[in-house]
């Protein structure tokens, strides 16, 4: 292993001495993780909410306030017309509104149907999505009923459904999003340095040197890729520090079998970095074909689309994606 160790040490003083690839390793990871760990979220917030209520009593101002009392929604422009309320929607000025209409509360006492109703922008399909679903949610709680029942009588029976959210009660997407984050950022390390330190030798001439010299062509390949696996581990450390401390996300599962995982990984993300390098001839063709790869990789991995929703041919496609199994073993262990 001597001719290895020497190698590995060839292969660390280049690194280091060299300023982008110092700025790749290092920078790239932490502005990538907060960044993206920050914006990259799918939780709702900042829903604005017109109410137009035409039965004004306390029945109504309790959907109001029940509405208006969540995080996700804030309050909009008031509205005291239906004209305004459309122009409202269509100019983009409100997201949702919330219409309660004449006699509401009266036609309701009467045993009549008249829900309120609810309107939304679904031009953001995303947003209109989970605002109509937590709005529907907050609505439809039996505290809610403005009609009690009558003096007298009993109350039909009803089937209460009691929802409670395991692990994950407030549903922060953080907790989905950043270990696949730390899951992409160790991907981007590994291959485009694996593509590019293996190019580099070739444009300086220096690989040549390399191919002449001693060592087999195991010991040339494990001298070029265990600096990059040290590296990624090192990656894989500064990353997890981040997300348990930075975003408090719990690191519950082993750390033994995510260190197990990440090596298994590693062995097809610096391999696809090798058949990278061997089909570019300047470090600029070896990171365009590291990302041009990547890209769907990412796309098929689940990290930002389930799996479940994917047409069938690319689900099946999935199976041939060592990301999408990296994911979902990270994602378990936070």
């Amino acid at each position: 292993m001597g001719p290895v160790s020497r190698l590995v040490q060839k292969e660390f003083r280049q690194i280091f001495r060299d300023p982008v690839m110092l700025r790749l390793i290092i920078l790239m990871p932490l502005v990538q993780l907060f960044v993206l760990g920050n914006a990259l979220s799918t939780d709702l917030k900042g829903v604005r909410v017109s109410v137009l209520n035409q039965d004004p009593g306390p029945a109504s101002r309790q959907l109001e306030e029940a509405l208006l009392v969540c995080d996700t929604f804030v309050p909009g422009p008031q509205v005291h017309t239906p004209q305004q309320l459309d122009s409202l929607l269509i100019h983009g000025h409100t997201d949702l509104a919330l219409w309660i209409p004449t006699d509401w509360r009266s036609r309701l006492a009467r045993g009549e149907s008249v829900p309120p109703g609810l309107f939304l922008d679904g031009r953001n399909s995303s947003q209109a999505g989970q605002a109509a679903g937590q709005a529907l949610q907050i609505l439809g709680t039996p505290r809610l009923n403005p009609v009690p029942a009558s003096a007298g009588t009993r109350s039909p029976g009803r089937v209460v459904l009691r929802e409670r959210t395991l692990y994950n009660p407030e549903l922060v997407s953080k907790y989905n999003m950043v270990p696949g984050i730390v899951v992409v950022l160790i991907t981007v390390i590994s291959a485009m340095l694996t593509g590019m330190t293996v190019v580099r030798e070739k444009e300086l001439g220096t690989l040549e040197q390399l191919l002449v010299s001693p060592l087999t062509a195991g010991q040339l390949v494990l001298g070029k890729t265990l600096p990059l696996a040290i590296l990624a581990y090192g990656e894989l450390i500064l990353a997890t520090t981040i997300a348990v401390i930075g975003f408090q996300l719990p690191l519950a599962g082993s750390i033994p079998l995510l260190a197990l995982a990440v090596a298994l990984y590693l062995l097809v993300t610096i391999g696809g970095g090798l058949l990278a390098s061997t089909v570019s001839q300047t470090q600029q063709q070896a990171v365009f074909t590291v990302w041009f790869f990547l890209i769907f990789a990412i796309l098929l991995s689940g990290f930002f689309f389930p799996v479940a929703n994917m047409p069938d041919t690319l689900r099946w496609l999935t199976l041939l994606n060592p990301m999408r199994y990296i994911i979902e073993i990270v994602r378990g262990i936070f």
